[in-house]
């Protein structure tokens, strides 16, 4: 596709201890694409005219590449299990068939835990039989594991270097093996190099003597993985070296270096004064020496990703006055990664559960803010005065279909999940108004229904077609300070089997102010089966001492997992907590190694794994079973 580059850009500089890229679009809505650099010099002067006007340099390097280390356990052998695993729990995921990188898998046998800077792997099912196999430690900092068969996928990040940069023209150091060294410095800023992503799969028949089969080092910080069948795909995004020589990706597949040439680079047509390199690599984890393929393109920085059985979706954060987020969707099919279309929506998503595929649309929801009326207008611009939320339904082109606009003014959204053709939106400044959004008509969403009730859920899990459950925090209206003084967590049930009006049929409040659970910002330590009607999660629990006066003044008294019976005729009925903690015990920092922060079940056994310990107790009583220490 042949498109007209931008000839004219808008700068706002924003003052923040970070610099964040700033962006503009100069093009139609239908002239998106991407295409091929046809030499360095095309990828040179693409990069040098619209890349670095003014903005600060950025640099990318690579830190040292090693091969993971494996620790054998006390069991002398500990082969893969034989029969059938009972049923157990998999990793809380957005869309059904796309696992997502985590902390703690398992298998119905064995479970896998990253801990102390290794990845644990322990015999866990028959609780009788429970013990420690083996360690695995791997270079860098662990991200998240996958666990795919007789395969243990780890990734990792190793960071760069940081040093010194001349502003006053001064020549760059090379980047090479060693930290780099300054020129002749006339004016100082700190440069931090992008990290390495670093992915290693193991072969794990033998769990207590894993052996690893591939290692795939890659430039870039990482932004997403995620397992769809055999094949992994993994996202990385580095900052664009803009002055002197423009270094391109690298990659070093089991020790063999493969570098990135200039035509195999794509870029868009969408203007951004702070460029980044982000890489999309897929290989079939089965294969110990796996044909990869990657796909590199030049675009703003990649935050939040989603994705599909099918597609890979990148948003692109724009910050000029227009605020927009540029969405491309990448076609994934085993080893095949192609482009395929490039869209904008106003506004800026929340999280991945902002976006959802459906039926050939995507459908993402954005909060806008404070435009100024008059300003240039950049594509899919939209002035307001205001914050609001809007919900957009994009075609396989990524061309807006429909559009709901305006919903919450001066109201933040925190949380939002779409299930089928139905959409839940919660917005939050004094009371949590939950909105159905319907869906059916692509070219029309239209609000179906609003619920008002105090707090706010920042988490939605669907518990079945015509059920939410709400994970968030109560609220008190504090009118003296105009402000809202949260006093808890909260669990609602939500029915909707009439869509036009919500109904909270159930609720269920945890502590006082200060109170916390990982669940509300991250949704795979929330454990759900509709089947056992079973809702865990972890839950610091804290109290206002009792001398205190003030309502900001609270204290921990208890840490571990709450455990919770959910039903549509008895609603949230609370079954009772596990720790990990010594009884009586008040959780401080010096004791975190025994907080709880996943849990998952086997069979008839719920699991709550901490950094120290994987512990066991009954799922029917929740009578302590044993233990499993991972110190």
């Amino acid at each position: 596709m042949m498109f007209q580059r931008a000839t004219t850009a808008y700068l706002l500089i924003l003052a923040s201890l970070t610099l964040i890229p700033v962006s503009v679009i100069l093009t139609t809505p239908t002239a998106h694409g991407m295409i091929p650099f046809t030499s360095y010099q095309d990828l040179q002067a693409f990069i040098h005219t619209s890349g670095c006007g003014g903005s600060t340099p950025s640099f990318y390097g690579r830190g040292a590449l090693t091969t993971g280390q494996v620790t054998a356990g006390p069991a002398a052998q500990a082969n893969s299990g034989s029969g059938q695993a009972p049923a157990h729990s998999e990793t809380n995921q957005q869309v059904s068939g796309v696992d997502e990188l985590d902390t703690v898998k398992n298998d119905g046998q064995y479970l896998y835990t990253i801990t102390n800077d290794s990845v644990a792997i322990a015999q866990a099912y028959p609780t009788a039989d429970a013990r420690l196999l083996s360690r695995i430690a791997v270079n860098g900092t662990l991200q998240g594991i996958f666990v795919v068969g007789n395969r243990l996928v780890t990734v990792s990040e190793i960071p760069g270097y940081s040093y010194p940069y001349n502003g006053g023209g001064a020549t760059f150091p090379a980047i090479a093996t060693g930290a780099p060294q300054p020129g002749n410095i006339a004016k100082i800023y700190p440069i931090q190099l992008s990290r390495t992503t670093s992915l290693s799969v193991f072969d794990i028949s033998n769990r207590a003597n894993p052996v690893i089969t591939s290692q795939v080092d890659m430039n870039g910080t990482l932004a997403g993985a995620r397992l769809i069948g055999n094949y992994v795909y993994l996202v990385a995004t580095q900052p664009v070296f803009c002055y002197g020589e423009i270094l391109l990706p690298e990659r070093i597949v089991n020790g063999q270096v493969v570098k990135t040439t200039p035509t195999q680079v794509y870029h868009s047509d969408v203007v951004d004064l702070g460029y980044s390199f982000t890489t999309i690599v897929g290989f079939d984890t089965t294969q110990n020496n796996p044909s990869l393929v990657a796909r590199t393109y030049v675009i703003g920085t990649t935050s939040t990703i989603y994705v599909s059985l099918h597609d890979i979706y990148l948003t692109q954060p724009l910050w000029s006055q227009g605020q927009q987020t540029i969405v491309h969707r990448i076609n994934i099919d085993g080893l095949a990664i192609t482009y395929q279309s490039t869209g904008a929506v106003p506004g800026h998503v929340l999280n991945q559960f902002s976006m959802d595929e459906y039926n050939g649309y995507l459908r993402i929801a954005t909060t806008n803010c404070c435009s100024q009326i008059g300003s240039p207008m950049p594509l899919a611009y939209v002035s307001v005065s205001q914050q609001e939320t809007n919900v957009y339904v994009l075609d396989k082109s990524l061309h807006i279909t429909g559009k709901l606009e305006g919903l919450s003014p001066g109201e933040q959204i925190y949380s939002a999940r779409f299930m089928g053709d139905i959409a839940y939106l919660v917005t939050y400044k004094r009371t949590d108004p939950l909105f159905v959004i319907g869906l059916q008509d692509a070219a029309r969403p239209t609000v179906l229904g609003q619920l008002n009730v105090t707090g706010v859920s920042d988490y939605l899990q669907p518990y079945d077609e015509t059920h939410l459950i709400g994970i968030g925090q109560s609220g008190a209206d504090v009118a003296w300070e105009n402000a809202v003084q949260f006093t808890g967590l909260k669990i609602s049930l939500f029915k909707v089997t009439d869509p036009n009006k919500p109904i909270e049929t159930s609720r269920y409040l945890i502590g006082g102010p200060g109170t916390s659970s990982p669940a509300i910002n991250d949704h795979k330590a929330v454990l759900f089966d509709r089947t056992l009607n079973l809702l865990v999660i972890p839950v610091e629990v804290t109290a206002q001492p009792q001398n205190s006066t003030s309502w900001y003044s609270y204290q921990p008294t208890w840490q571990g997992a709450y455990v919770f019976n959910i039903t549509p005729d008895n609603g949230i009925i609370f079954k009772g907590g596990i720790t990990q903690l010594q009884n009586g015990q008040l959780p401080t920092w010096q004791d975190n190694n025994l907080f709880i922060t996943r849990t998952l079940y086997i069979g008839n056994v719920l699991y709550t794994i901490s950094n120290n310990m994987v512990q066991m107790n009954s799922l029917t009583d929740l009578s302590e079973l044993g233990s499993v220490s991972l110190a």
